[in-house]
């Protein structure tokens, strides 16, 4: 095979897809206004072209050729595939380009543009494939020059250990010269070779870096040309809710509101550590089928440590004395006995005799006020409920049995949590999935991945208090080498004790999983050269991919997907668990994070139990530019959770106004008009929605399409009036959006185009082609008549002056 295969056939690609960056150049400049389709599949030749440049480095660093047996028919393939795709595009846009030379003849286009909107769909999808394949292929051969490396330090350390022990046999002289010239020559050649992999590993994270910071502000350029006065970075108001500092009178409250401790003095037997694994200690949980909740209710059964219930032992080390319990926890169903949750424990400890415990939570729905103010953070509005009666620190909500403490633990809203601690919440209160951590337990997960502030730190201890987590992990040297727990070199553990690499604690995380999470670069590169998992699962269901992905770390994720990390984890059957996109979408400040995900392929519709997608996620707790970044590559707008909640009513109900106007922009992506699908829109803006969300909300044209006289409006002027931030200025403002519904819509008919156009709501095209007449295919299709007006244009279409 000619050596020079791979970057001639990388030329001839790059070529092609400069040609056809060139076209949709010509096409921008000579149309009025483009579908959304069209930005974004430039957008996905830019990048293609950026892997493609890629690759060229790969090949002239030699870390790819020709030679290379499996990499090399790979690279070619995907090479040939991109070609083919590149060249039925351009073929595609060049009978577009010359549809029609002048810019009046509106309709040909359109028509054209409907013709040949499938085809590009499904050609802009063929190349994203090619890109991701080709990522992964060059993030392969990355991590071969690492591993590469790591075999010739265990190479030298070997003949190293076999030639000392000869020299020291023959000549019997432990401390003879030869011996110490010996080791004098070992040790400069292992820091020689130590510190060519350390320079490797400097340069694969500029290389990492570099990449991700020409990608950012090729997408920053490319969205902020699209979408212009929309382009927004700014996060929502519940990200940007301050932390403060805990006083002393704050943290006395906390732990005097805690229980009570008493003291005993007795004799001990010896019993078994948190940490010991052995089988009799493990916990069995059982529970009722969750088609019987509606009518009978659940009930959840836990057990451990009982002689006749338990496994047998199966560990030498493992003194048979642990604590012995049996836990009773019945849900009431959603609106019987005040959906009451009864929980009975009992437990027998060797040195401290029976404890019997009984308690009582309250059951709510996840759309329930009070989980809604936990997650963004609104203390002010929980006191209210509170004063009121209408919610409590011990409410749990029915899908994932999170406490309230929990939900605010999963939005982030540390000062929240310093609240509800103070107001009585139990911080050891587990929810349902095994998978899932109680609040103590997760403020240590958290306090472990570092990187927070110290004022975070502070709650989180609070929070934490009394969890014996860390003694529970039983954790393996090389584990508190990562977490810092203790002193050591990495490398030289893993030198010494290579078989540990993937080594797991009790919840079964490896070194890597910590090391993502806590986003130390350099440690995941050397535990991924030494041949660790990248797609371990711990008991909890996380990847290394999906804790770093959390925590913000954009070059852990881009290390470990190039290392051949699943962007969607295969899950046990049955089970439905965020992925690390859903994990980026929710907590990532970085959008380049959710980019490198979808670069590799990642299922821009994945969910957990709730069915949240990423876009939900996005229109709660992230910018505008997210949003934009997850509509180009094709996530649904209309995507429903199993609360009834869209990405629309999402935005308005956390007041999140960059990504509300532009889901706005782009209300003619809906199936149907969000208003016409039940009162829940109405319902939301009443409870939740501020005076600017209700502005924007007035300003929309979509709400005035059609009346709907099963709208009681009174209603939702009594739910606006009981909110404790309730104003004159909040109550005008509702009122106006309340007119705007109450319009005849014969009389609004005659107005609507001129109205959508003068608010920048409606491109001119749809003037001359009606929605209900369009090809059925095009309803199926995401962002893809996404239309953006370049200049401003009268009625008739003409040429701005």
């Amino acid at each position: 095979m000619d050596p020079l295969s791979i970057a001639a056939g990388v030329i001839a690609v790059a070529t092609i897809a400069a040609q056809v960056s060139n076209i949709l150049a010509e096409i921008r400049n000579d149309w009025d206004a483009l579908p959304g389709r069209i930005h974004a599949l430039n957008n996905e030749i830019q990048d293609f072209k950026a892997v493609l440049h890629q690759v060229a480095i790969a090949v002239e660093e030699k870390r790819v050729s020709a030679q290379d047996g499996h990499a090399a028919p790979t690279f070619l393939t995907q090479i040939a595939r991109g070609k083919t795709a590149l060249l039925d595009l351009k073929t595609i846009l060049e009978r577009l380009l010359s549809a029609s030379p002048k810019k009046r003849d509106v309709i040909p286009r359109v028509l054209m543009w409907r013709r040949e909107q499938r085809r590009v769909v499904l050609l802009q999808e063929e190349i994203k494939q090619v890109k991701s394949s080709m990522n992964i292929l060059l993030g392969a051969s990355n991590s071969r020059d690492m591993t590469q490396v790591r075999l010739q330090l265990e190479e030298l350390s070997l003949k190293f250990s076999g030639s000392t022990e000869l020299s020291c046999a023959d000549l019997k002289v432990p401390n003879s010269k030869f011996v110490h010239m010996l080791l004098e020559q070992h040790y400069t050649t292992m820091s020689e070779l130590l510190s060519h992999k350390y320079s490797v590993v400097d340069q694969r994270l500029e290389r990492v870096e570099a990449l991700l910071q020409n990608q950012a502000a090729q997408m920053h350029a490319a969205q902020a040309l699209q979408a212009g006065r929309l382009y927004n970075t700014s996060a929502p108001p519940a990200r940007r809710r301050p932390v403060r500092t805990v006083s002393p009178s704050s943290a006395s409250r906390i732990q005097a509101g805690s229980d009570s401790i008493r003291l005993r003095l007795r004799q001990t037997r010896k019993t078994c550590q948190a940490a010991c694994r052995c089988s009799c200690h493990s916990v069995l949980d059982k529970k009722t089928p969750a088609f019987m909740d509606g009518l009978l209710g659940q009930l959840f059964v836990g057990f451990s440590g009982w002689p006749l219930l338990s496994a047998k032992c199966d560990s030498a080390a493992c003194t048979g004395q642990r604590t012995s319990s049996v836990s009773l926890e019945y849900w009431f169903p959603l609106g019987i006995c005040w959906s009451q949750i009864v929980r009975f424990s009992l437990a027998y400890e060797a040195n401290v005799g029976p404890s019997l415990q009984l308690n009582t939570l309250r059951r709510v729905p996840d759309s329930s006020l009070c989980v809604s103010f936990a997650l963004e953070g609104n203390i002010d509005g929980l006191k209210s409920l509170f004063n009121r009666g209408l919610a409590s620190p011990r409410d749990v909500s029915s899908t994932r049995g999170y406490s309230l403490l929990r939900w605010a633990l999963y939005g982030q809203q540390y000062e929240t949590c310093k609240f509800l601690m103070a107001a009585g919440a139990d911080p050891t209160y587990r929810p349902i999935a095994k998978s899932d951590d109680s609040p103590s337990d997760k403020a240590v997960d958290i306090i472990l991945r570092g990187r927070i502030p110290q004022e975070v730190v502070e709650i989180l201890r609070l929070v934490s208090e009394g969890s014996d987590f860390i003694e529970r992990q039983n954790f393996s040297r090389i584990h508190r080498i990562v977490l810092g727990l203790c002193c050591g070199d990495l490398e030289e553990e893993l030198r010494l004790h290579p078989r540990s690499v993937d080594c797991v604690d009790s919840t079964g995380r490896t070194a890597l999983q910590w090391a993502a999470a806590r986003g130390d670069e350099r440690a995941v590169i050397t535990l991924l050269s030494w041949g660790a998992d990248p797609n371990n699962m711990d008991e909890k269901l996380n990847t290394p991919l999906t804790l770093t992905a959390n925590q913000n770390q954009t070059a852990c994720v881009r290390l470990l997907l190039e290392a051949g990390a699943l962007p969607d984890p295969e899950l046990p059957p049955g089970i439905k668990f965020g992925s690390p996109l859903n994990c980026a979408a929710r907590n990532a400040r970085d959008p380049m994070l959710m980019k490198s995900l979808l670069d590799f392929n990642a299922n821009i519709e994945a969910s957990g139990v709730d069915g949240v997608t990423p876009l939900l996620h996005v229109a709660r707790g992230n910018s505008a530019v997210h949003a934009m970044l997850l509509l180009e590559y094709g996530a649904d707008i209309n995507a429903t959770s199993k609360n009834g909640q869209t990405p629309l009513t999402t935005a308005i109900q956390y007041n999140n106004h960059p990504v509300l106007r532009l889901l706005l922009e782009r209300w003619f992506e809906y199936t149907e008009c969000p208003r016409l699908t039940g009162p829940n829109l109405l319902e939301k803006v009443a409870q939740y929605a501020d005076v600017k969300t209700i502005m924007l909300l007035t300003a929309a044209e979509h709400l005035r399409v059609s009346k709907d006289s099963s709208y009681v409006l009174e209603h939702y002027n009594k739910i606006l009036e009981e909110r404790i931030d309730f104003s004159n200025k909040l109550g005008a403002a509702f009122e106006d959006l309340l007119s705007v519904l109450r319009m005849e819509a014969a009389h609004h008919r005659s107005h609507v185009f001129d109205s959508r156009m003068e608010s920048g709501l409606l491109n001119p095209l749809d003037r001359y082609l009606d929605c209900s007449d369009a090809d059925t295919d095009s309803s199926d299709l995401a962002f893809e008549d996404a239309k953006e007006s370049l200049s401003p244009t009268t009625n008739e279409g003409s040429e701005p002056g």
